[in-house]
């Protein structure tokens, strides 16, 4: 079966012919109205599926034309459309013929299922046609004016509430906007780009860009002031020039100006929007927008700084202390376990006195990042003496936190540390404690771990302790 679809929007056209061509249906289509009676007298369809608001011969007229006529005239007729639709235009349409009434936008499954219930259902019945056929002309035409006044009224407030909302966006914007068409006819303004000018808005309205803003008789030329027109009507283009801008006074004004196309629902660029800044001003703007970024990074480094070892890089005291207390606390209230390592340096004195207090700090460093690679990714380290430093082992019982005790003897113990004048084999002392039901506070926990620590330099250094 054949079926023709008439609707001014390409992207409709397309969905409808691809689903009714996938179901077996052959589809002819037309782009308004009046090319829909040209094909539908040519192509004589079983179906027709029809827009309501379209150019030239909208979906009303089209049916009342074909239901007048003497072939074809009753052909079954959809409405698929999503506006220009209340009970007043439905009426209307069934008045005058139509068959059903389809709203945009509709899945493939409901558009073809509504095709096969007018194709394949009943015939429309007697009365319906009848009622098609006896409306008068002058009937119709009352109806259908009545029709378009409401609609023009609507249209017009609705428009009108746009072009109030869109004046307000224009008036919020810092820059000056400028909309201009093809014949570079100034449509719109913002009072930001007619300050800068010296002007009133409505002394710009409906001039030429170039006259209101450059002074010229013809549009911009050469390398100083590069008209961007052509890039954005003929190309879609969004560009961006430096213009010299003149005001009323004759003062020059450096303007980087932004244009960007304004698309219909076609795809075509009916205008564009400039939007205008002094280059003084973005200049001083960018001074200011550097001066926060190095606040914002100096206070970032500050806050860093604060809870940061400066030597080694890890956490200091002060924060690695802070955390175990609020490590302490959730691991209580959600009785869950919590372990803690206290690491110390075997023989640091030793080190420092042999080879210098900077050799010292290399090591240090040295340490401290191997015992950082040792960790798992919820455990916290920090520094929080000479050489000790303490661990943090979230979610960990005492058997887990052992385990990553060793590892990290084993690798500070792996290598040697040098600074390629001395060289040195370091070993690690380490006491586990584990949270208790009875701890009241992290500091017995601090304790425990505290004394393990004591007790494996006790007995000889280089090994792991735990204490209970």
């Amino acid at each position: 079966m054949k079926v023709l679809v008439i609707d001014d929007d390409r992207i409709s056209r397309r969905l409808l012919q691809e689903v009714l061509t996938t179901a077996g249906y052959e589809v002819v289509v037309a782009e308004d109205g009046e090319e829909g009676i040209t094909k539908y007298e040519a192509e004589h369809p079983s179906l027709v599926i029809s827009d309501i608001l379209m150019p030239r011969v909208d979906g009303f007229q089209f049916l009342r034309r074909i239901r007048a006529g003497d072939t074809l005239k009753d052909t079954p007729v959809i409405f698929y459309t999503g506006t220009y639709l209340d009970a007043q235009d439905e009426e209307l349409a069934r008045e005058i013929g139509v068959t059903k009434y389809l709203l945009k936008p509709a899945a493939p499954t409901e558009i073809i299922q509504v095709v096969k219930d007018v194709l394949e259902g009943p015939e429309e019945d007697a009365e319906s046609t009848a009622v098609a056929r006896s409306m008068e002309e002058p009937v119709f035409l009352k109806l259908y004016n009545e029709r378009l006044v409401n609609k023009l009224k609507a249209k017009a407030i609705e428009s009108e509430r746009a072009r109030l909302s869109l004046q307000h966006i224009m008036e919020g914007i810092g820059d000056g906007v400028v909309v201009i068409d093809k014949d570079y006819m100034i449509l719109q303004t913002n009072s930001a780009a007619a300050d800068s000018l010296g002007l009133e808005k409505q002394e710009m309205l409906g001039k030429k860009c170039y006259e209101i803003i450059h002074n010229r008789r013809s549009p911009c030329e050469g390398q100083q002031n590069i008209c961007h027109l052509p890039a954005v009507f003929e190309r879609g283009e969004t560009a961006k020039v430096i213009h010299t801008h003149i005001d009323a006074e004759g003062n020059e004004q450096h303007i980087e100006i932004t244009a960007s196309p304004v698309k219909d629902s076609r795809g075509e660029t009916f205008a564009m929007v400039e939007t205008h800044r002094d280059i003084m001003e973005k200049q001083r703007d960018d001074e200011l927008l550097k001066l926060v970024k190095k606040l914002n990074e100096a206070q970032t480094h500050l806050k860093h700084m604060a809870i940061t070892d400066e030597l080694t890089g890890l956490r200091n005291r002060r924060y690695i202390v802070e955390r175990l207390e609020e490590e302490f606390e959730r691991a209580r209230r959600s009785s869950r376990p919590l372990s803690l390592i206290m690491l110390d340096i075997d023989h640091f004195k030793q080190i420092n006195d042999a080879y210098g207090h900077l050799f010292g700090d290399t090591v240090l460093k040295m340490i401290a990042s191997r015992i950082k690679e040792s960790l798992r990714k919820h455990d916290l380290v920090g520094r929080v003496g000479g050489e000790e430093f303490l661990v943090i082992c979230p979610e960990s019982g005492i058997e887990e936190a052992v385990l990553v005790a060793e590892r990290i003897r084993r690798i500070v113990h792996a290598k040697v540390i040098g600074d390629g004048m001395a060289e040195v084999s370091v070993t690690l002392s380490a006491g586990v404690g584990i949270r208790d039901e009875n701890d009241k506070n992290a500091d017995s926990l601090f304790s425990r771990a505290d004394t393990a620590l004591y007790k494996a330099k006790q007995e000889g250094r280089n090994r792991v302790v735990t204490v209970s």
